[in-house]
């Protein structure tokens, strides 16, 4: 485990050289088997229940939340120790999440619960804080795929020099960025170093986002090791100085949504897999038919494998499987071999453009709805990369799915949409039914709030499985009659009231007993429904039980 170092200002120069020296050299290291892993292989001989000859290696591996995710042992290191100190700036993110950020939290935490077992364990595995966690949830929202327009990748938003750097694969077939073993493996031993240079979480993560070169330049400028310091005096970017608040804010939610208004959340189950090492090239799509499960679930297990082919690296190649598939994989393995290892694009995500003239990469970003840096990293485009007439690249397929030929495409979104610009606020009827079609923002749960019924009772209406995510245009069934009126709004939309229930939305500045001389309440009914104690704030954003 790292030590932190203590050094006086006067020689703060050669601590910096030196610790700097190590983190560009980059001391990440990895085994082929993930330290997230269970690294006790099984007995039995895998490569007896193939039909073909070389194709598996000699282990299986496991990660199961009963086994693995276990509770971290009491530590007395400081490493373990994440400060939390609660500022006005903190409190201005809090109030953010809980307003106008609250449908990106609420998405953030629903897939939060999917990697958190998983992540906090390579996280310990490595000699870190669990805490460091957060700092994914701020990031990516958890999103593997997710790309900024600075051209960071995955889970942590790696550029492609520092993901390089820390041991991360990144081709033209393969993104290690959006692993999220391999990602959290590399943020460790980036925050590691980062730590051991600062001696500081809060500079740590300040580096994180702006680089440690231009941390390092001002806390030996301004003498101080104080993050807040240096907020107060404004030596860094808006955004950096906006970034450990952010975190803070996002930790402190996600560790007690309820205590912040966020209720009913629609959680993702953990992720728990089995790993397989093969010795051949594998199309995933054909091995995943042969398995008898969806491709994209199938993907989702192995996000970083960018199209079908999933090829090998340095004569093996781990697949990770739904717990209880190991057999099922291994024959179907047997017969997915790959004898042309080359990039071949996901059906219905990519499509080929050819370039014409007076083309940018701009004016196509546009056009195809994605931004520049999304297109560099698709297509592999350097900064210099220039244009040519005719020349073909990727783009992201935005064809109506009615026209697209490939079945198998079809088949993967057979999910009911309609245009929500043909919808009158949200709602449809067919067929004698009540339908309501997701718009931007919504979530199961205040879609539920909404038409008066709970979360678990839309989700047996329309029989969605648990951990599956809402998006735009999804047509839900809903209780009642089409036209029927469910809600009412009140005042400037601060107030909702349904069939049973009224409602009130905290906004900036409001006191509890402003709101119930507002609605005419006593000001100890409304504390005692909302089970408010007596001197505890309330916050812009939360809502409020009325009557």
């Amino acid at each position: 485990m790292q030590q932190r170092i203590r050094f006086p200002l006067s020689s703060v120069s050669k601590a910096f050289v030196m610790s700097l020296i190590l983190i560009q050299l980059g001391c990440a290291t990895r085994s082929t088997i993930p330290s997230a892993q269970n690294s006790e292989a099984s007995t039995n001989n895998p490569a007896s229940l193939t039909q073909g000859e070389g194709v598996v290696a000699d282990h299986i591996t496991q990660f199961k939340i009963e086994e693995d995710a276990k509770e971290p042992s009491t530590q007395d290191s400081e490493l373990e120790q994440i400060p939390v100190e609660i500022n006005p700036l903190v409190e201005k993110w809090i109030t953010y999440f809980q307003g106008r950020g609250r449908n990106h939290m609420e998405r953030y935490l629903a897939r939060s619960t999917r990697y958190e077992k998983l992540m906090k364990k390579v996280l310990r595995d490595n000699g870190m804080p669990e805490d460091i966690f957060y700092i994914a949830l701020i990031e990516s929202g958890f999103t593997s795929n997710a790309t900024s327009h600075a051209s960071a990748v995955g889970y942590w938003q790696f550029i492609r020099g520092t993901g390089k750097r820390y041991g991360l694969e990144i081709s033209r077939m393969v993104d290690e960025r959006r692993d999220p073993v391999l990602a959290t493996q590399a943020a460790a031993e980036y925050f590691k170093g980062l730590y051991s240079l600062f001696g500081s979480w809060y500079l740590a993560m300040a580096s994180y986002n702006v680089g440690e070169n231009r941390v390092k330049r001002e806390v030996m400028k301004n003498s101080t090791r104080d993050f807040w310091e240096l907020v107060r005096k404004k030596r860094l970017p808006k955004e950096t100085m906006n970034y450990v608040p952010k975190y803070i804010a996002a930790k402190l939610i996600a560790k007690d949504p309820n205590k912040f208004g966020f209720e009913g959340i629609d959680y993702m189950p953990p992720i728990e897999f089995e790993t397989i090492t093969l010795k051949e090239s594998i199309n995933l799509r054909v091995m995943a038919e042969k398995m008898n499960i969806p491709y994209e679930d199938f993907k989702a297990y192995n996000p970083k494998f960018k199209g079908e082919i999933a090829p090998v690296r340095n004569a093996s190649l781990d697949l990770r499987l739904p717990v209880g598939m190991t057999e099922a994989g291994l024959l179907a393995a047997a017969g997915s071999v790959s004898d042309k290892v080359e990039f071949v694009a996901d059906a219905a995500e990519t499509q080929n453009y050819k370039i014409r003239k007076g083309d940018t990469l701009s004016t196509i970003a546009r056009k195809y709805r994605t931004n520049v840096a999304y297109l560099r990293e698709l297509n592999e485009f350097s900064r210099k990369t220039k244009l040519k007439v005719g020349r073909r690249i990727l783009v992201p397929d935005r064809t109506p799915l009615k026209d697209r030929k490939d079945p198998a495409a079809v088949a993967a979104r057979k999910i009911r949409e309609v245009p929500v610009n043909q919808v009158t606020g949200g709602e449809i009827r067919e067929k004698g039914s009540k339908f309501y079609v997701v718009q931007s923002g919504d979530s199961l749960y205040t879609i539920a709030q909404k038409y008066n019924t709970s979360v678990n009772e839309l989700k047996k209406l329309n029989k969605l499985r648990k951990g599956r995510l809402i998006r735009v245009g999804l047509k839900l069934k809903v209780p009642g009659e089409f036209g029927q009126e469910q809600e009412t709004t009140e005042g400037k939309g601060t107030s909702k009231r349904t069939t049973n229930k009224k409602f009130h939305v905290v906004k900036r500045g409001e006191s509890l007993i402003q709101i119930a001389q507002k609605y005419d309440v006593s000001l100890s009914t409304l504390k005692k429904k909302n089970r408010i104690k007596n001197g505890q704030k309330i916050l812009a954003g939360i809502k409020l039980v009325i009557r």
